[in-house]
């Protein structure tokens, strides 16, 4: 079967992504029911990062880097690379080379299930990287893989276009078919906690202030106070 390679995608509005900059991961993934943030294997590589734009995919084999240097070629300003590596760490399949060059071409940055290399510039540069693991052995580049096709990425299911955030809590991924409404609630949810922690602040407990103890109170448990 051919590799199938997908250069125009829909992606969501500007004016969306835009919004979605000030809305956390852990947010965003309490609003998709505690589903679709990646697992806690895809780390960030700096403290203080933050990343958010429409996902352009990548399906690779194990170790091979190819396809991610064809992807640069077409990838549009803002766009991050979602590389689904297979959660192979014994070669890297990105590294300094191909963060200048996405740099240059304005990609927002890489979320990637496998491993980098050249750490060191990406931190230097801040470009925005998650991924599941750092070694020095470069990347291999036989073989022809698919771009903008479902993958999946850190246990999550990935499709071009959708929506990636990232912060110091991990990535979460928000389906474009369902992000104004994601946008929407993720907002109310924001609102939400400020109250909590507003009830925190006047010498409520956590259990109280987000409402738990009705819920607490049905369970079976014997309370012990020797």
């Amino acid at each position: 079967m051919k590799a199938k390679v997908v250069r125009k995608i829909r992606r969501p509005s500007k004016e969306l992504i835009k919004k979605f900059r000030k809305i956390p991961s852990s947010i965003i993934s309490d609003c998709l029911n505690r589903y679709y943030g990646m697992n806690a294997e895809i780390r960030p590589i700096f403290q203080g990062i933050r990343l958010c734009g429409p996902a352009l995919t990548i399906q690779s084999m194990a170790g091979n880097n190819m396809m991610s240097h064809l992807a640069l070629t077409f990838a549009e300003q803002g766009d991050v690379l979602v590389i689904d590596g297979r959660g192979y760490l014994g070669n890297a399949v990105w590294g300094g080379v191909q963060t200048v060059y996405a740099t240059q071409r304005g990609v927002a940055g890489l979320v990637l299930d496998g491993a980098i290399r050249d750490v060191e510039v990406m931190r230097k540069m801040r470009f925005p990287v998650f991924c599941k693991g750092i070694t020095p052995a470069g990347p291999h580049k036989g073989w022809t893989d698919s771009i903008n096709v479902p993958i999946q990425c850190g246990g999550i299911p990935v499709h071009p276009g959708d929506l990636i955030v990232g912060d110091d809590d991990g990535v979460a991924v928000v389906p474009i078919e369902h992000i104004k409404e994601i946008y929407r609630e993720s907002v109310e949810r924001m609102k939400k906690e400020k109250l909590w922690l507003k009830e925190i602040g006047k010498g409520k407990s956590s259990l109280d202030a987000v409402g738990l103890r009705k819920m607490l109170d049905k369970m079976d448990i014997e309370y012990v106070d020797k």
